[in-house]
């Protein structure tokens, strides 16, 4: 049975999308491993907050993981200048996101945003599910899943990279009354 031309553009549009879901992929894996080893090397530039938010929520509004889900930015959302590596605290946005996506029901919300003060600028993400207390405990630890079997970088990457290469910290906060908000600090550059 010969595929229509509609099914042809479908399958040719599900290939494109599950090679760019495994080339991101292994470059999630070999930039883990040069932070690892300590061989990551940092490329900085002046980098929008803003911007970065938007690009993130791009990438994941055409994601699986976010498919049923409502992906937003927050309106308060501060555009402040960083200089810090953009791959490095994009890599580290994707997984905040993925990680609040992945642990939606359909038709929840993730929210992302930004805000400023004090010389750092704090990124969140936003969900309203609720990790049980062995969760919090152990979600910085290297492959720890909820997910099942070969996953658990997420969060040990978003520690790792902040941490060691942006200079940054990492906390999250996840009650009934709150919901689940992961946070990243990155510093902002001294005032002239």
């Amino acid at each position: 049975k010969k595929a229509t031309p509609d099914k042809v553009e479908e399958y040719a549009d599900t290939i494109h999308r599950l090679c760019g879901e495994l080339i991101d992929e292994i470059d999630a894996q070999r930039i883990l491993l040069r932070a690892e080893t300590g061989e990551l090397t940092l490329k900085t530039e002046r980098i929008g907050s803003l911007q970065v938010l938007q690009e993130t929520i791009a990438v994941y509004s055409r994601h699986p993981a976010g498919q049923d889900r409502i992906l937003r930015l927050d309106d308060k959302t501060a555009d402040v200048t960083l200089v810090s590596d953009k791959t490095l605290l994009t890599r580290v946005l994707c997984n905040m996101v993925k990680n609040a996506l992945e642990a939606c029901r359909a038709h929840e919300t993730v929210t992302v945003g930004c805000t400023a003060s004090d010389g750092v600028a704090r990124f969140w993400v936003h969900n309203s599910g609720v990790m049980s207390r062995e969760v919090q405990l152990q979600v910085f630890h290297r492959s720890f899943s909820t997910k099942g079997r070969g996953r658990g970088l997420g969060t040990y990457s978003i520690k790792l990279l902040t941490e060691r290469y942006l200079k940054g910290s990492v906390s999250f906060v996840s009650t009934a009354k709150t919901g689940t908000i992961f946070t990243v600090y990155c510093p902002l550059p001294p005032k002239p």
